[in-house]
């Protein structure tokens, strides 16, 4: 699924605010592991799709070394099965082809069964509350944003935060209990 991050995001070079970052995320139901992400200044689409499902495939040593996290993060290959809601980036042709030519089964959520989508709505819950101890918080209503100024506050860049993330989800979300789990998720 994915979601706006509740941050806005500076530039690289002037610092200046230029917006919240959009965040696709895969999760293996059985473990909780987060398995795949991807992380962009753009919208969803079938790119994000695309580049998320990549991620989920592909082995992360080089995405750990890229971004300077030792850690582990062995979780890698074709997933079986894969669960979306029923947006048209999911329901994209070019993604059921890519389905099809990996043995990769599409399988799309009941419409109008919001709940069936939980484990991934609660990990996209659990990443933003988290964000929201950063600079540039959003947060995720007004009354909780109160009178803080979110562009004014902004130090975060698109690299930072996803340095910070895959820290996050490799250091601490994967390493933590999970409440449905009773153990961490690298442990299950």
């Amino acid at each position: 699924d994915h979601t706006p991050c509740d941050i806005i995001l500076v530039d690289d070079e002037h610092r200046l605010p230029i917006g919240r970052p959009w965040i696709t995320v895969a999760i293996d139901i059985y473990s909780r592991m987060i398995v795949g992400y991807y992380l962009s200044m753009n919208a969803p689409s079938v790119t994000s799709v695309g580049m998320c499902v990549s991620n989920t495939i592909l082995p992360k040593d080089t995405l750990l070394a890229k971004f300077d996290v030792n850690s582990n993060w062995n979780v890698w290959g074709f997933p079986e099965t894969i669960h979306v809601d029923n947006g048209a980036d999911f329901r994209a042709e070019a993604v059921k082809k890519a389905g099809l030519a990996h043995g990769i089964n599409i399988e799309f959520r009941p419409v109008g069964r919001a709940n069936f989508g939980g484990h991934i709505e609660r990990l996209i819950g659990t990443v933003n509350n988290e964000i929201h101890l950063l600079e540039g918080t959003t947060f995720s209503n007004i009354q909780m944003k109160g009178n803080y100024q979110s562009e004014k506050k902004a130090a975060i860049t698109l690299k930072e935060l996803e340095k910070w993330l895959i820290f996050w989800m490799t250091k601490i979300y994967h390493q933590r209990t999970h409440s449905s789990l009773n153990m961490s998720p690298i442990k299950k």
